[in-house]
Order: C-alpha cells, then structure tokens, then sequence
C-alpha cells in the first residue's frame, strides 16, 4: 500500500465520520461502507472496473450509480465519487476499517 494511502485513508475514515454525525447516522454509514467492501470484494469484475485508469472517472460514476444509487446514501456514494475521481477505489476497505474505530 502507499504511504500516503494510509495517511489519507484514516483522514477520509474520520471526516466521513464527522460527516455523518452531522448530516446522516454514523451506523447507517458504517454498514454501507461493509456492504461496498462486500460487493466489491465479491465482484472482481466491478473492482476492476472502477479501479482501471483507462476507464474515464464519468464512467465509473455511472456504475456505481447503477450499482449503488438506490441502496446508499448521499454520504457514502459522495465517498466513492471522492475515489474514483482519484482513483482510489482500492482504499474502501481500508477506510472502512478505520471508521469503525471512531463508533466506540
């Protein structure tokens, strides 16, 4: 993993948090981030997809539209919007893991 995934990582996982709490419910946040993990780590092809440069960002905003859209919230599909602009779907478990550490 890149050194500055893992700083970033940690820094999305607290200001998605901080996101929720104000905006939404953190718990609600947390099992989406499970359920992307889940999905993604199920579907090689969809991981592939939304990980490949060659795939313009405007693309990858379609899949996980048709995906995700009408199961996540506002906060979590900004969060995967936040990635595959940057390509860095890879970090959504890694953040994943990281929020649950600000619900205790």
């Amino acid at each position: 993993m890149d050194p500055m995934d893992a700083e970033n990582h940690e820094t999305l996982a607290r200001a998605l948090f901080a996101i929720a709490v104000e905006r939404w419910h953190p718990s609600i946040v947390n099992y989406e981030l499970a359920e992307i993990t889940g999905v993604l780590s199920s579907s090689a092809i969809l991981t592939r997809a939304l990980s490949d440069s060659g795939i313009p960002a405007s693309e990858k905003r379609e899949i996980i539209t048709d995906v995700f859209g009408s199961i996540l919230s506002p906060i979590s599909l900004g969060l995967l919007d936040l990635l595959v602009e940057e390509n860095k779907i890879h970090m959504v478990k890694d953040i994943s893991e990281s929020y649950k550490h600000f619900l205790v």
